[in-house]
């Protein structure tokens, strides 16, 4: 171990718990007070490779406080996104944990935003590294908060999507580049996976997207976030039948969600929020995701 004025556009539903009941005594990792870090190796998942995890325990918290786990972007940088949140940790009263998915490892968009899911091997996916990460942890906590950005957001909203079964209270996509869009009828949709749920891996895409729906995620977009032109936005042809922005992608995908719901005959348990005078910052969304979610509370 080494040390180391709203004024939102919300569309959907609102209602954000945090669960930090006691079930499970005793973190096999505690989290110390201050900034951290630690190089952990997923017992449960690929052994083969070990994840640096950035942490901040603010001093008024124990071991025992909610739990939020931060999601870098394309750039890898998880000491940053730990930055971004150790104020918010202080504020809120949260434990930060960003585990770093390194290129080394978890190679490109395939070995990240993708989750290594087409792999076939879920419990060494980037979603079960998560889940088997908050196990290592948790000291008590039966849920916790899951924010991702850019690339992370990518990977928070495929979680929601393709790995339902996950523990999180709330799951917050913060400007991702594009999306897997959150519809399984061939007739519906241009582009199969990755692009949306048609051929998904392991099928099963009516089932995944049922349980999707019921689920708490916020779509969180940058009002500024609108430039066609911005720096490593995907001109895929999948991407591009999304919209023309991160801004427009955003609302397409609540778009095709809501109409899926609707035509499933199910509840919508999303929210799409845009949030004024932000681009494509990373500090930014952090801030504003942690108000939406945290100071609900």
């Amino acid at each position: 171990m080494n040390t180391d004025g709203r004024g939102w556009i919300v569309r959907g539903l609102a209602g954000l718990v945090l669960s930090g009941a006691a079930l499970v005594a005793n973190a096999n990792t505690p989290i110390p007070n201050g900034k951290w870090s630690f190089v952990w190796t997923d017992a449960k998942g690929d052994t083969t490779k070990p994840i640096r995890v950035y942490t901040y325990r603010p001093r008024a918290c124990d071991t025992t406080c909610p739990i939020v786990i931060v999601l870098h972007g394309m750039s890898r940088d998880a000491s940053n996104y730990r930055d971004y949140w150790e104020l918010l940790g202080d504020h809120y009263k949260v434990l930060v944990v960003a585990p770093e998915f390194n290129e080394e490892h978890w190679k490109g968009t395939e070995g990240y935003n993708l989750g290594e899911i087409t792999k076939g091997e879920r419990q060494k996916t980037v979603f079960a590294a998560i889940e088997h990460l908050f196990d290592e942890v948790r000291d008590g906590q039966a849920s916790y908060v899951l924010f991702g950005h850019s690339a992370g957001g990518q990977v928070a909203h495929r979680m929601a999507l393709l790995f339902p079964e996950n523990r999180a209270s709330v799951i917050v996509a913060a400007n991702p580049g594009w999306y897997t869009m959150p519809d399984f009828r061939q007739e519906k949709v241009m582009n199969p996976f990755p692009y949306s749920l048609v051929n998904v891996p392991g099928g099963g895409g009516e089932q995944l997207l049922r349980k999707a729906l019921a689920r708490k995620l916020i779509v969180m977009a940058g009002e500024n976030d609108n430039d066609p032109d911005a720096k490593n936005m995907s001109k895929s042809d999948g991407a591009e039948k999304q919209g023309a922005t991160r801004l427009e992608r955003a609302e397409n995908f609540f778009k095709t969600a809501t109409t899926a719901a609707n035509d499933l005959g199910v509840k919508l348990n999303w929210e799409l929020i845009e949030v004024p005078g932000v681009a494509h910052s990373g500090s930014s969304m952090s801030k504003a995701a942690a108000e939406a979610v945290l100071g609900k509370k």
